[in-house]
């Protein structure tokens, strides 16, 4: 993903710009793993791991509202 797609994404879902979300732009843009991302933000892996899945729940469902998927999961 690009940094301006994760920009569009957090603005699609309100994220704010706290350390979920520059956790979420570590793993999700720079290809860090969570682990790393919540070390060096300052949180747990566990707070990383369910930022970047909120992440990849939204990009799911734009594809859904897209026309790409035919169901949810």
């Amino acid at each position: 993903m690009t940094s301006e797609q994760f920009s569009a994404l957090a603005a699609l879902m309100g994220l704010a710009s706290g350390k979920s979300a520059a956790a979420a732009r570590l793993v999700l843009v720079e290809g860090l793993s969570s682990a790393e991302a919540a070390r060096r933000v300052g949180i747990t892996t566990q707070g990383a791991n369910q930022a970047v899945q909120r992440c990849r729940r939204v990009i799911e469902l734009a594809k859904v509202v897209g026309g790409e998927v035919s169901r949810i999961r």
